[in-house]
């Protein structure tokens, strides 16, 4: 038997050190390791901001349930007036929280959204047939939510989506169990911007959702989901084009006070995704736009930067540039972008209807304030209130809005006492700059005593404006409109001896959960709330000039210098209390945009509304909410009511007796609970 001969080992080329090489390959692993080390730093840095965040966050959830606890108990021990003002202050908080809640995505969505777990979509009443080919993208904080509530409805019938949210918000969600995305989502969740700008990691997300609906087919349909400012999200430059030269050139137009109207038409110009780029690339799939507005119930997404929007993008850049005196101030590669006056022409644009919106595409606005305020409506009924809708697209000064406030509530009393009429009430309110009235909503809204109740309940919404002051303090524009509500009411009543019949307050609130940048949610405002602070003031200011005068007496005498000393730190003290009462004098905190300290250190922090709930902010923001609550002394029983708090009202005249249920008047102990004593 033959034996196999052994492999003769092969011999190793002898190795050639080329020292050359030896330090390249040596650079190249220095590269990669110190790149593997920046990676890790940047994760543990991420990792540890989000601890002390979390950690934040459980503190101030702690200290707001600690002080939620201290105010019951402070509450409970309330009598009288304090009592009956703590009521007032409980039903509004109540219908407001109502409106903010019924406008949480994962309540909207399920709501106006229907899947019947086969192939049928249903989006408020339009109908789409699902075949495993449902995509999603969206921009905005709100987007978190609205993706993760719809995903719930669709489930596997997703097959791809993104989101870019601001950062920090995928943190925020913890605070919304009920909302936080399945485990095994299909979304994946992009945080960007920086400080309110664009950043790199803006443009490379919307960047892969361009790339990705490139490839839809017309079998596909995509969702799209966009809330408010969404500027630091939603940004594409175009190729030839950087970031950087892009906000330079916006940053130019804002300081040259262009419109925001005009400074939309560059940014679209500018922009690989703004008007109707998006719907351009993803065609021939259909769109669905789904939108949170705190502007109208109408869709009107070219304020979402339009991205399914159709502009021409033509020569209306160039003239905006022109007309400020830019156009030789921009990069090369931007002039000779806005010179591109040739409309963009691609498949897309050929299905144009005659409004020149794509046929493609349809707009639903998911949630705005007219949703708020029908539950609000709703909630108001359940407390003996009459609600009336006025309107909740509201726009303009936040001054005007509390002098056509306090109008619009004097008219409605004025209407109920029969001093005025439907038409004269029509003749005052059809050009207010607030809230306009057309003689179809007077006819409707015009008040008569047999709809009373326990009074009325005016709903209102929109978005006030405020003027800033070179450095602002702490407030928002909910607690700025409370406090000149509280002054225009407060000078009404003086100019009206009438109206002084009538308990009116007034609450506002932002539906996002956090008013301006403050954490109240918003404030109260009535009759005395500005009033009352004045006299303290004086009281405070007659006390440090005594001190005053007394010092100086002893310093004139050429006293012993211990009573000198001792009078000049008593002064001090006088002075320091004198100068916080007058931080809070309603003008000096409103010139300072300082209103949040102003209610901050009045009747132990009642007159701010807080959410009862320890979330931050709410993720939905379908602008702010107002209340204004009109009560009359209601019954005819000439004030024998009053005479037992706790005796409940028989009198069969009684307008509450006849409009409301025994179990309701029972809960409300006597009918005048909320009213005024007859004079």
């Amino acid at each position: 038997m033959m034996t196999k001969a052994k492999k003769k080992p092969r011999k190793r080329k002898p190795r050639i050190d080329d020292p050359y090489a030896e330090e390249q390959r040596q650079i190249k692993i220095k590269a990669l390791k110190e790149k593997r080390q920046k990676i890790i730093d940047e994760v543990k840095l991420s990792l540890e901001s989000r601890r002390r965040d979390k950690i934040i966050l459980q503190n101030a959830f702690f200290d707001k349930e600690s002080k939620l606890r201290r105010k019951t108990l402070r509450d409970s021990k309330k009598e009288g007036s304090e009592k009956i003002m703590l009521e007032i202050r409980e039903d509004l908080s109540k219908i407001i929280e109502t409106g903010i809640k019924c406008v949480y995505t994962s309540v909207i969505i399920p709501e106006k959204i229907k899947y019947d777990g086969r192939s049928i979509l249903s989006i408020k009443g339009v109908k789409y047939r699902l075949k495993n080919n449902l995509h999603i993208v969206g921009w905005g904080k709100e987007a978190v939510t609205m993706s993760s509530a719809f995903e719930r409805i669709v489930g596997k019938q997703l097959r791809k989506g993104w989101m870019v949210v601001p950062r920090k918000s995928i943190f925020m969600m913890w605070s919304f169990p009920e909302a936080f995305p399945p485990l095994n989502s299909r979304i994946t969740y992009i945080e960007a911007g920086t400080d309110g700008n664009p950043d790199e990691k803006s443009v490379r997300a919307t960047r892969q959702i361009i790339n990705y609906v490139k490839k839809l087919k017309k079998r596909d349909l995509l969702i799209v989901m966009l809330s408010q400012e969404i500027d630091d999200l939603l940004c594409c430059p175009r190729d030839t084009i950087t970031l950087r030269d892009k906000l330079r050139v916006l940053t130019r137009l804002n300081k040259a006070e262009a419109t925001p109207e005009e400074i939309n038409i560059v940014r679209n110009k500018l922009s690989a995704i703004r008007g109707g780029d998006l719907a351009r690339f993803a065609y021939p799939a259909r769109i669905v736009i789904l939108i949170t507005s705190n502007v109208s119930d109408k869709p009107m997404t070219h304020l979402l930067g339009g991205p399914c929007i159709y502009d021409p993008k033509a020569e209306k850049a160039l003239e905006i540039l022109t007309k400020y005196k830019l156009i030789d101030r921009v990069p090369l590669s931007i002039k000779e972008l806005v010179e591109e006056t040739v409309p963009w022409i691609m498949a897309a644009d050929k299905q144009l209807d005659a409004d020149k919106n794509y046929k493609f595409v349809r707009e639903f606005v998911i949630a705005c304030n007219a949703d708020a305020m029908e539950c609000m409506a709703m909630e108001s009924y359940k407390l003996g209130l009459f609600p009336i809708k006025l309107n909740s697209t509201c726009f303009g000064d936040i001054q005007e809005f509390a002098r056509e406030y306090v109008k619009m509530t004097s008219l409605m009393i004025l209407a109920v006492e029969g001093k005025i009429n439907k038409l004269e009430m029509w003749q005052e309110m059809r050009d207010s700059p607030i809230c306009p009235l057309t003689d179809e909503k007077v006819n409707e809204i015009f008040p008569a005593k047999d709809k009373w109740g326990l009074g009325l309940c005016l709903l209102l919404g929109g978005r006030p404006t405020v003027n800033l002051c070179p450095t602002p303090g702490r407030g928002g524009p909910n607690q700025e409109l409370a406090l000149y509500f509280s002054l225009y009411w407060y000078l009404r009543t003086q100019q009206y001896p009438i109206l002084r019949g009538y308990t009116v307050w007034f609450l506002g609130g932002s539906s996002y959960g956090k008013d301006g940048n403050s954490d109240a949610v918003g404030a109260f405002g009535y009759q005395s709330l500005s009033t009352d602070i004045y006299p303290e003031y004086d009281k405070a200011f007659r006390s440090f000039q005594n001190a005053y005068a007394t010092w100086w007496k002893l310093n004139e005498e050429r006293r012993i210098n211990s009573k000198i000393v001792e009078a000049q730190i008593k002064m001090k003290e006088l002075e320091i209390t004198k100068n916080r009462y007058a931080d809070i004098l309603p003008g000096r905190a409103l010139a300072n945009n300082n209103t949040n300290l102003l209610f901050l250190s009045i009747n132990d922090e009642d007159e701010l509304l807080e959410l009862k709930t320890g979330n931050y902010y709410t993720f939905t923001n379908v602008g702010d909410l107002h209340i204004i609550r009109i009560v009359r002394f209601q019954c005819n029983c000439d004030s024998i009511c009053h005479g037992h708090v706790e005796k409940v009202c028989t009198d069969s005249e009684c307008l509450v007796f006849q409009t409301l249920s025994a179990e309701t008047r029972a809960k409300f102990q006597y009918c005048c609970r909320l009213g005024l004593r007859k004079n």
